[in-house]
């Protein structure tokens, strides 16, 4: 596959990537389609919560545009990136928890877009990582 390929498939990847991780820890996730979605996920928590995700994809360790459209208690991002090796299998992508009443104080204006995003850099070793407890879900 031709790397200009991985731009557009990487976000679907990102979705697969954490509802097969959320089923692995035992929960239902389901996958929502459309284009213009706020919500790529939706899972039930161990307290019996709805919680709704936006998934997030990144072939690389850049930027990830992220335009905030729901923020409450029970609404998540995850961001994923594949580092550079998309098509390395053996390759564990990085992921990254959010909840949406956080994501603002991570949000940058992109350079030359009229989006808002979440640089890999300011996140990479810090407390989102991996953070699946913040949904409820202890993994």
């Amino acid at each position: 596959m031709e790397k200009k390929k991985y731009e557009k498939t990487a976000n679907l990847a990102a979705e697969f990537y954490v509802a097969s991780l959320l089923y692995r820890l035992g929960y239902i996730a389901t996958l929502t389609l459309g284009h213009t979605k706020n919500v790529d996920i939706l899972v039930v928590n161990n307290k019996g919560e709805t919680i709704t995700i936006d998934v997030k994809g990144l072939k690389s360790t850049t930027t990830f545009p992220v335009t905030p459209k729901v923020a409450r208690k029970t609404h998540f991002f995850v961001l994923v990136s594949f580092k550079n090796k998309m098509e390395d299998l053996s390759m564990l992508p990085d992921v990254f928890v959010i909840p949406s009443l956080e994501i603002k104080k991570l949000l940058k204006k992109w350079s030359g877009q009229p989006v808002t995003s979440v640089d890999y850099r300011d996140i990479k070793d810090g407390k989102y990582k991996n953070a699946w407890s913040l949904l409820g879900i202890t993994a």
